[in-house]
């Protein structure tokens, strides 16, 4: 039964669909309960019959419950699902790796769990012993499944550690480039910091500025399931009366939430228009002179570079607005505005996913040093607001331990210890493709030099590379260097279809775990399998204490205990926090037959917490973790780097493309790739929800009137979006919350090639087929991925079916 007939059925039809399993046979359409469940998406209730999740309803507790949850019956009894554990033909038949070059073509075996696992076991094992940590590439990205026991990054990790240790990541694809630099300005990496709280901004702010972020559409989903607190946040700002702006490529859903006034700037060149800003600033004496002489050090110079000194070039708002197309009077009326009037700046991410990424993030920060609102009550800059339900008021609650990659020392006699013996090899955020590529080669890294390893074998949990880096073309190549690819997964995803070895994981609903709600810990959950899991999957923790099992190390990895024994453990110290707070908490089976925990009473203590507020009231008491102890503006330890791509205080640098450059004349519209409030990256993009987005079932790419009246383009058309790098197609949404010469496609739709394995076509709209794998620079070495121009043309060609959802080619046997 196909997933829209399921969602459309009726209760008998519920049964029908079900019937083949076990439990279900042994039920009627009388037999309904309704169970609690949590995610990455929120908290709900599942409603059964006979045994199969047919829909979800809202659970009290969730303050604007999320609407992706209602695909949850669809995602659970999925065409996509990997059922059974898969091995690809040639590597099976080889029992080893074998023809890396048919990846994406051939077919796969259904295998036992114990063929599957012996293969799996015994690459990663040989491989290690063979060649070392650096053979082994475990990166396992962050967003697949959720849970403090068996979430699959850390289990994997934690497994891979058990072998003796593996390439991963410093960073990640979110804010690479700003967890590299912050550090050199602020002392701390900033991005990740506990923020300021909605509550004291909305008590003194007068205005409001969202800098490149869309928190409305963020704040739906969360690293621990959200209980969308955000929401109450965000609609209190807005009846506060604040007067908002948003600065951004569009006008996007916060934007027209709060009817902003939008200031829309070309891509990559906020930068420009921050330092005719911080000109204006300066030549008007309107900015705070007293806090950049007590808190920050460097000024003069970047006062030199703003003012020209040393290369000639004024950067007035004349020069920002040639580049960023605002007007200069704009540019400087809103500097203005922001210096005379208390004002707070949310700071969204996705600036400094682009070329020179770095210098927006330190831009941003000097201009609000010269406004000269930092440290006070509720006002300065935020990072962190507008993602996963932050700044709001915590709860007086214990807080819920996880597994740790940590080995305990008890074992330290099994083996020798490899995984004490061995360092884990790191390599910066979204270098992986480049160190496939050029095994050896030596890059700079803040100051450091980096051998890229020679990875040899690939374990991937829940996470799909060809979706969330860039040029997905070379990496469909660079993926042929792999000996081995492992991957875990629910789905058949397009890593799945280019792995070795696929072994079929549960998801939330399927397993146990347990986990604390973010941001304010309200409640801590259970995840209970709500149903059997979906043909022989089984849950991350399993798979990899499996593995561990065949090198004699087993109990290295789970110390005796399943994963209902490490929820107890878990629960058992958040009673004894609970305890000390004087806060009586139910016993654990009480707990877990109920599904969540409560804790009501708001931790008053913080709820007005600022950032840097201790720093400003005493910058020699509260030093911040910089050389000087003060924010730094220019920064001598970048200086001595003397990086070319990286100098020493916020600079305006070209990107390698852009609407102003002269590749723009080839390829005039600059993709940008944003969130899609249809789904969590490319989660759920296998769901029914898709529906709700997509054009003639390819993703949307929405245009300006003008650029769609030029090439004859109406809505509803399928184009061709095409630049040296690859082509896709997508489908068209005329409108004009966008500035001419400016296309949005969403970051996260699923590949499908044409022809898979090869440089092809991606029929369905994965928009990093277009974009660039080169590095924001030598500092931060983190993703380009908004430096992105295409051409756009209306598709003349054959359109063919979707395969991207598809299962691949299964046979029974070799």
């Amino acid at each position: 039964m196909k997933r829209r007939d399921f969602l459309k059925a009726s209760l008998v039809a519920a049964t029908t669909a079900s019937a083949s399993r076990v439990q279900g046979i042994n039920e009627t359409i009388f037999d309904s309960k309704k169970v609690f469940g949590a995610n990455r998406f929120g908290l709900f209730w599942a409603n059964l019959n006979s045994s199969q999740i047919v829909s979800v309803s809202d659970f009290e507790g969730d303050k604007f419950p999320n609407t992706m949850n209602n695909s949850l019956a669809d995602i659970v009894q999925n065409e996509a699902r990997v059922l059974y554990p898969m091995v690809r033909k040639s590597y099976l038949k080889a029992k080893g790796a074998s023809k890396a070059e048919l990846r994406g073509k051939e077919e796969f075996v259904r295998v036992s769990w114990d063929v599957a696992l012996d293969l799996a076991a015994k690459a990663l094992k040989e491989n290690f012993d063979k060649y070392g940590a650096e053979s082994i590439y475990g990166e396992c990205y962050w967003w697949g499944g959720s849970g403090k026991v068996g979430w699959g990054r850390t289990v994997a990790h934690r497994m891979l550690k058990v072998l003796g240790g593996y390439v991963e990541e410093s960073g990640d694809y979110s804010t690479g480039a700003g967890l590299v630099i912050m550090p050199h300005v602020l002392g701390s990496s900033a991005v990740y910091d506990t923020p300021t709280k909605y509550k004291a901004i909305i008590k003194n702010a007068k205005n409001v500025v969202f800098w490149g972020t869309d928190p409305l559409v963020t704040n739906q989903i969360s690293s621990v399931p959200p209980t969308h607190d955000g929401y109450v946040c965000l609609s209190e700002l807005k009846d506060s009366g604040i007067k908002t702006y948003s600065v951004n490529v569009m006008i996007n859903d916060t934007a027209r939430y709060f009817g902003s006034q939008n200031i829309l700037v070309r891509p990559n060149t906020d930068v420009a228009m921050i330092l005719g800003m911080c000109h204006h600033l300066f030549v008007s004496k309107l900015y705070d002179a007293e806090f950049i002489k007590k808190y920050t050090v460097g000024f003069n110079k970047f006062k030199d570079y703003i003012l020209g000194v040393n290369d000639g070039v004024v950067k007035d708002t004349a020069w920002a607005s040639k580049i960023c197309g605002v007007g200069a009077d704009e540019i400087a009326k809103f500097a203005e505005i922001l210096a005379k009037e208390p004002s707070t700046v949310l700071i969204g991410r996705a600036l400094q996913r682009a070329d020179h990424g770095e210098q927006v993030f330190w831009a941003l920060v000097t201009l609000n040093a010269m406004l000269g609102h930092i440290g006070k009550e509720g006002l300065g800059f935020e990072f962190s607001l507008g993602y996963g339900g932050s700044g709001m008021t915590r709860k007086i609650a214990p807080v819920l331990k996880g597994l740790s990659t940590r080995i305990s020392q008890k074992y330290e006699h099994i083996d020798n210890a490899p995984w004490k013996n061995t360092k884990n090899i790191t390599i910066p955020s979204s270098r992986s493709i480049e160190a496939l590529q050029n095994p050896g080669k030596i890059i700079e890294h803040d100051g450091n030099q980096i051998k890229l390893p020679k990875m040899r074998v690939a374990y991937m949990a829940s996470g799909s590379v060809f979706t969330r880096h860039q040029d997905v073309n070379n990496i469909v190549k660079a993926w042929q260097n792999f000996d081995t690819v492992i991957t875990a997964e629910p789905y058949w995803t397009s890593t799945a279809k280019f792995s070795d070895i696929v072994l079929p994981v549960a998801i939330e609903v399927e397993r146990n775990d347990i986990n604390q709600t973010g941001d304010t810990g309200e409640y801590i959950v259970a995840y209970k399998p709500v149903i059997e899991p979906m043909g022989e999957s089984k849950s991350d923790f399993w798979i990899c204490e499996q593995i561990c099992k065949r090198w004699g190390r087993a109990e290295v990895f789970s110390e005796g205990k399943d994963e209902l024994g490490w929820m107890r453990e878990f629960y058992a110290d958040a009673v004894n926090q609970a305890n000390e707070l004087n806060i009586k908490m139910p016993e654990f089976d009480e707990f877990y037959e109920k599904g969540f925990v409560r804790f009501e009473k708001d931790d008053k203590s913080n709820e007005l917490y600022t950032r840097l507020a201790d720093f400003r009231s005493d910058p020699a008491k509260y030093r911040l973790g910089t050389p000087s102890g003060k924010i730094e503006l220019y920064s001598p330890v970048i200086a001595k780097m003397n990086y070319d791509d990286c100098p020493p205080h916020a600079t305006w640098l070209e990107p390698f493309e852009w609407l102003g450059s002269k590749t723009a004349k080839k390829y005039p519209i600059h993709i940008v790739s944003p969130h899609s409030r249809y789904r969590l990256h490319s989660q759920l993009n296998n769901s029914i929800i898709r529906n709700f987005a997509e054009v003639n079932g390819r993703e949307p790419i929405l245009m300006h009137p003008d650029n769609a009246k030029a090439r004859g383009l109406e809505n509803g058309d399928i184009v061709r979006v095409f630049n040296d790098r690859g082509e896709i197609l997508a489908g068209v949404l005329i409108t004009d919350l966008l500035q001419p010469n400016v296309a949005i496609i969403c970051e996260g739709a699923w590949y499908d090639p044409e022809i898979w394995g090869e440089k092809s076509l991606c029929q369905h709209g994965c928009v990093n087929v277009l974009t660039r794998d080169k590095s924001t620079s030598k500092l931060a070495q983190s993703n380009t991925a908004h430096t992105c121009l295409a051409q756009i043309e209306k598709f003349k060609g054959e359109i063919k079916p979707i395969t991207a959802f598809s299962k691949p080619k299964i046979v029974q046997s070799l």
